[in-house]
């Protein structure tokens, strides 16, 4: 990797909905609101975006809107965020990166998901990176961990771009799915190069 950022500490948000503001050379990473759940909804009810989410069957929109509403409402994640990203000084929603419990596993993942119109434009990739250094540098997680559709070519490509290591497969939210993982020292060793 090596394209680390020189170490420069943010403040640690507190557990709860409080997080801190990220930023990239093109993108902003501001905490997830309220205001961001009709373009959340959109997004996650866009079928090429939910092609590999929903492999039972995509969810009706009063099911997504429960699911989001239960997410956004609460003090979750304890540790760590949903940051939504935007272009650098454009407002408007792009999609969403953070960090997370996967599951009840004592583990943090990074997650995704973004508009079909941010694809293929290194958003992901870029976001991912700065929230894995958060991760490691400003929240002290270690692993930290993904998971993936074993079919989504993608996501994989973008979670090994950003220094995780695949792991075979492990079963996590009712499927079995591609695992991939990350120590804090093998990052903090890429960013040296």
């Amino acid at each position: 990797m090596g394209r680390c950022r020189p170490w420069l500490p943010e403040p640690v948000p507190p557990p709860g909905p409080s997080q801190a503001t990220l930023s990239t050379a093109r993108l902003n990473l501001r905490p997830r609101t309220r205001d961001d759940f009709d373009a959340c909804l959109e997004m996650d009810l866009d079928p090429e975006v939910g092609r590999f989410l929903y492999p039972f069957g995509p969810p009706t929109r009063a099911e997504r809107e429960a699911a989001l509403e239960k997410q956004m409402a609460g003090d979750w994640p304890p540790i760590g965020g949903t940051w939504a990203v935007e272009w650098l000084g454009e407002p408007g929603f792009l999609g969403w990166c953070g960090l997370f419990p996967l599951e009840d596993s004592g583990l943090f993942e990074i997650g995704y998901r973004y508009t079909t119109a941010a694809w293929g434009r290194g958003v992901a990739t870029e976001a991912g990176a700065r929230v894995l250094e958060f991760g490691f540098r400003d929240l002290g997680l270690d692993p930290i961990v993904a998971v993936a559709h074993p079919n989504n070519a993608a996501s994989h490509r973008v979670l090994t771009k950003i220094g995780l290591k695949p792991g075979g497969l492990r079963f996590h939210y009712g499927l079995d799915l591609a695992y991939f993982e990350l120590a804090r020292a093998d990052h903090d060793a890429s960013c040296q190069h």
